[in-house]
């Protein structure tokens, strides 16, 4: 007849101790602490030194407008770019990011026109670029510390700006 109490194993294997972990992250303390962190050892710049010389693989990205915070689209385009980056660097490419950003067109001048009451039909076109690339590099500013805080890795001390000569 078979013996019908369970048997307790946990003595008889040979697992390593757990660190005790905290019931919760803490991911607002720790995120800081972690991007100081990749900025002190110079994470991006040795990353590159360490692929010098490797096969290149090239990830063309198509750069979003400078026209408010990033939303669920960039989201999930940079981070699975950001992926494909990594996982080609490990697998012994050369393969980097450039964040780029598409600082002219439409979606910016409407949001300049619709944020400025000082503007009107007879208002100088030159004044109304001047906002525009204000607005554009204020967005610039505020999109790339939120692409640090999705944890990518990318040149973000040299992007690819559309209003740069």
């Amino acid at each position: 007849m078979p013996d019908n109490k369970k048997k307790d194993y946990r003595d008889s294997l040979n697992l390593p101790e757990a660190k005790e972990f905290p019931m919760k992250a803490g991911l607002l303390q720790k995120e800081p602490q972690i991007q100081k962190q990749w900025e002190e050892k110079e994470l991006f710049s040795r990353i590159r030194e360490k692929s010098e010389g490797k096969p290149e693989f090239v990830l063309h990205d198509g750069p979003p407008y400078a026209n408010g915070s990033i939303h669920m689209g960039h989201l999930l385009n940079k981070i699975l770019k950001d992926m494909v980056v990594r996982s080609k660097t490990m697998a012994g490419f050369d393969s980097f990011l450039i964040p780029g950003w598409d600082c002219h067109g439409l979606p910016i001048e409407h949001k300049v026109l619709k944020e400025s009451d000082d503007i009107t039909a007879a208002t100088d076109p030159v004044l109304i670029r001047k906002k525009c690339r204000s607005y554009a590099d204020r967005f610039v500013r505020r999109q790339t510390k939120e692409m640090k805080r999705l944890g990518t890795v990318a040149d973000y001390e040299n992007p690819y700006l559309t209003m740069k000569p």
